[in-house]
């Protein structure tokens, strides 16, 4: 027993042991489109899947919960540029995880658990562009040279809340990045000259909250280190005070020339405190974008002139005591700086009013932005004092005001149109709904955006000099104002059926008009504009005729550059189209050549029905039709009893044999004796009812039928149907006489029956001797006797 029981164990071992080391399949990815793009995020996946196509170029495995990459996982997918492999649970890379990637340009490991960093799996990346690393769990950075192998790096992204220590060899071999983001808001340990070892970067973003209120030295290293005149720098997720702001003196002192404070919390006197660090600085660039200051200014502190600045940034800035904020012409050193600005931007930061005196200050300003705040047509006629530009921005080339709660385009084109500088102007995404039939612009304005202002018409107010205007997501049908000068045109998402007159657009070469309920496009349309280079018409709304489909398939290519791609231009009608895409459509001869394929068929039905009328009179299928209808009448008809029987004979004959049958057959038959009563249709039937029903009640009343044959029998239409109608019973009832020889062929085949009997001598055959008649009597009353 205890040797069973072993055997058994064994026996389970072995078949574990075999389940575990055996392959398992791998989960497969098919959401791949024709560019050979997959999208696999969000599947729940634990391992990287199979993809359905080797030849995939970009491959999005963010948010699953893989947990390891091994090394065969990437083998087959040599062509891949992009990998994203973010928010997953990746704690461990093999050495070769990535080393088949060589065409690989972007590769994001965010948002993972790597506890640790090797340069082997990046040995092989050199084609990268885009590395991401933030959001995992490495507390060092340094030991070797990680990302030397990689000399096309342009974008690079470092750090986690677990970095404790960047070491000097870490980015040794990087020339030039195109951005750089380091994240160390819990670093402990900076070895100076980390940073310096890129040779160059174009834009810093920091983030070191921790390190700026408990380390100044090790933030003021860091910054030295990435401080350069030509970076930009950002230094983010700050709050501080005013005790914390030395370490931006290294940023000033280096000659930055252009800094950005992003998502800071302080005070005002913070923000007015490091404004004032800046004296003897080279900045000409000073942005502020989603902070949030709090209390009172104190506009006593001493403020800098800067020389160089003239640009001011300004996006989602919340001021907590906005009403106790002093308006900017009343900050007496500032006024320098504002008439130096050349550019303003005073972005989503619920800005409702501008004073005029503030504007009058910006006279060498040539861009404005003063988007997504809440201007009225009453407060920008202050700031803009009220179209007398003579004032206040005479300067100006490029202003926007979109998205704000303007109403009148009266209002706007007025204090618009003494800006003889202007070049662009968006007024996009306010309500003005319609328009002035007249309006004054300035002859200097290029470029015009009035998307999504829920515009129903337009007038000729629209400026005659633009090259650029955006009209797209309105509610227009129409649009037929003459532009000469215009080349480039936005109508997307309005209500057009079919492209404007193009003759209205001779310089016209770029039109972006998708998401209309297009009907079709035609080449003369196209055409007819001339200089057309560039369309995108997108939408799924064409009626896939043979015509348009045709011409979307083999000429718009030739004609125009579609700006979109043709998968989305979509049919909507026929029915059996709906969704298809035009360039998929296929259409039948007989949709595509309606008026030729109509006219063939009825071509084809009148041939068919002629040659079947042929076939029928040749195979006398009428005769054959009269015949079942004869027999179904003949199965309907109740048998006659035998009391009703009153005539020994029905004669058949034709009217041409008259003669023979009265004064021969009818006088020998009815004088013999005894009499045979004969059945005659001149003689018995009753007049006004009908000839068939007569005919089939006198068979039905007689013992035999008598038929007299001769050529005008088998051509007598009567007598055929007496004999199609007594064809079921010709061999009991029907008696043949032949009054002449009657050859085979001129019998018809469909009397089938009949030339039985002929051919085999049943029947009686009117003798030309008259010797010989006597016995054909004899003959004759016999088989009637025989009834």
């Amino acid at each position: 027993m205890g040797e069973c029981k072993m055997f058994v164990l064994l026996t389970l071992l072995t078949l574990s042991w075999g389940w575990w080391v055996s392959p398992h399949p791998k989960p497969k990815c098919d959401r791949c489109n024709e560019n050979f793009v997959c999208d696999c995020s969000s599947s729940n996946l634990q391992e990287v899947p199979a993809i359905s196509t080797r030849s995939v170029i970009s491959l999005d495995l963010s948010f699953n919960e893989i947990k390891t990459i091994e090394q065969d996982d990437f083998s087959e997918y040599n062509n891949l540029q992009v990998l994203i492999l973010r928010g997953n649970m990746i704690s461990s890379i093999t050495e070769q995880g990535f080393s088949t990637l060589r065409k690989l340009e972007v590769l994001d490991l965010s948002d993972n658990h790597l506890n640790d960093l090797s340069d082997i799996w990046f040995k092989s990346l050199s084609s990268l562009h885009h590395l991401n690393l933030l959001g995992n769990e490495y507390e060092t950075v340094g030991g070797k040279p990680l990302f030397r192998s990689m000399t096309q790096l342009s974008t690079l992204m470092v750090g986690n809340q677990f970095l404790a220590s960047v070491s000097e060899n870490s980015f040794i071999g990087l020339y030039h990045l195109q951005s750089f983001v380091f994240h160390g808001s819990n670093l402990r340990s900076y070895q100076p000259g980390s940073f310096s070892q890129i040779n160059s970067i174009d834009e810093v973003t920091v983030s070191i909250a921790g390190p700026f209120q408990t380390n100044t030295s090790l933030t003021t290293d860091i910054l030295r280190d990435l401080s350069r005149p030509e970076t930009r720098i950002i230094v983010s997720d700050l709050k501080i005070s005013r005790q914390e702001l030395t370490p931006f003196q290294v940023i000033f002192q280096k000659g930055v020339k252009n800094i950005l404070l992003r998502n800071l919390s302080c005070s005002f006197d913070t923000v007015l405190t490091l404004y004032g660090l800046t004296q003897h600085s080279l900045l000409t660039s000073i942005g502020l974008e989603d902070c949030e200051f709090y209390g009172e200014p104190n506009i006593t502190i001493h403020f800098p002139v800067l020389d160089f600045v003239d640009e001011f940034y300004v996006r989602n800035v919340k001021l907590d005591q906005f009403y106790m904020f002093p308006a900017f012409h009343e900050i007496n050193p500032l006024l320098k700086v504002l008439m130096r600005l050349k550019r303003v931007s005073l972005i989503e930061s619920n800005v409702f009013a501008m004073p005029h005196v503030t504007t009058l200050l910006l006279t060498h300003l040539e861009y404005m932005d003063l988007s997504k705040n809440q201007f009225t047509d009453l407060t920008l006629r202050e700031a803009l004092c009220d179209g007398q530009i003579f004032l206040c921005l005479h300067s100006i080339k490029v202003f926007n005001i979109s998205s704000n709660y303007l109403k009148s385009f009266d209002t706007l084109s007025h204090l618009f149109k003494g800006m003889e500088k202007l070049a662009a102007l968006d007024v996009s995404l306010n309500v003005f709904r319609t328009m002035p039939k007249v309006c004054a612009w300035p002859q200097s304005l290029r470029f015009l955006n009035l998307s999504s202002c829920q515009l129903r018409e337009v007038t000729s107010c629209l400026p005659k000099s633009l090259h650029i205007l955006d009209l797209s997501y309105n509610d227009l049908m129409v649009f037929e104002q003459n532009i000469t000068d215009l080349t480039e045109l936005h109508l997307s998402g309005n209500r057009f059926k079919t492209l404007p007159e193009g003759k209205h657009f001779d310089h016209l070469e770029v039109l972006y008009i998708k998401s209309n309920p297009f009907i079709f496009l035609s080449q003369n349309q196209i055409r007819n504009f001339g200089d057309l280079k560039i369309l995108e018409a997108g939408t799924d709304t064409y009626v896939c005729s043979c015509e348009f489909v045709n011409f979307f398939k083999y000429e718009l290519g030739h004609l125009v550059s579609l700006k979109d791609s043709r998968q989305t231009y979509i049919c909507s009608s026929p029915f059996a189209l709906r969704g298809t895409k035009v360039s998929d459509a296929q259409l039948s001869v007989f949709e595509c050549h309606a008026a030729v394929s109509f006219s063939a068929l009825c071509v084809f039905v009148l041939v068919v029905v002629i040659g079947a009328m042929v076939m029928c009179h040749k195979l006398h299928v009428v005769w054959y039709l009269r015949m079942t209808w004869a027999w179904l009448q003949a199965k309907r008809r109740p048998v006659a009893r035998e009391d009703q029987v009153c005539y020994d004979a029905f004669v058949s004959y034709s009217e041409n044999d008259a003669e023979w049958v009265e004064e021969l057959l009818v006088p020998e038959l009815e004088g013999a004796q005894p009499p045979f009563r004969l059945c005659l249709h001149k003689r018995d039937f009753l007049p006004g009812g009908w000839i068939a029903d007569s005919i089939m009640a006198a068979m039905e009343k007689s013992h035999r039928i008598l038929f007299i044959v001769t050529q005008h029998f088998v051509q007598s239409d009567w007598c055929r149907l007496e004999l199609e109608y007594s064809h079921f019973r010709l061999f009991d009832a029907g008696i043949l006489i032949l009054l002449e020889p009657i050859p085979d062929s001129t019998i018809p085949t469909r009397f089938c029956k009949l030339r039985k009997v002929m051919n085999s001598r049943t029947y009686l055959e009117w003798p030309e001797e008259d010797n010989e008649r006597p016995r054909f009597w004899q003959s004759l009353k016999d088989t009637l006797q025989m009834a």
